[in-house]
């Protein structure tokens, strides 16, 4: 039941590098839709090519960034719990 030689779909490098090739593709084509809409914003910045994506992945970057400060705060120590 159990065959250890076993391969799955993302095994594959090439399956990876379309994955992410295709992720590339969507994220560029959703960027260029920014061009053929018209946006009803309330500040002059959110007009800006890209404002929303680009605000999104900071957003995303300063997020991490700051769980990895935070972590440092309120951290437990390892026998915090004791021996179960």
């Amino acid at each position: 039941m159990n065959n250890p030689k076993k391969r799955y779909w993302l095994d594959h490098r090439g399956n990876i590098d379309r994955l992410v090739y295709g992720l590339y593709a969507v994220c560029a084509a959703l960027m260029l839709f920014d061009f053929f809409y018209h946006k009803h914003t309330y500040f002059p910045f959110e007009n800006w090519f890209g404002f929303f994506g680009w605000f999104g992945f900071i957003a995303c970057v300063a997020l991490v960034l700051l769980a990895k400060q935070m972590r440092k705060i309120v951290k437990r120590d390892e026998e915090y719990y004791g021996d179960r």
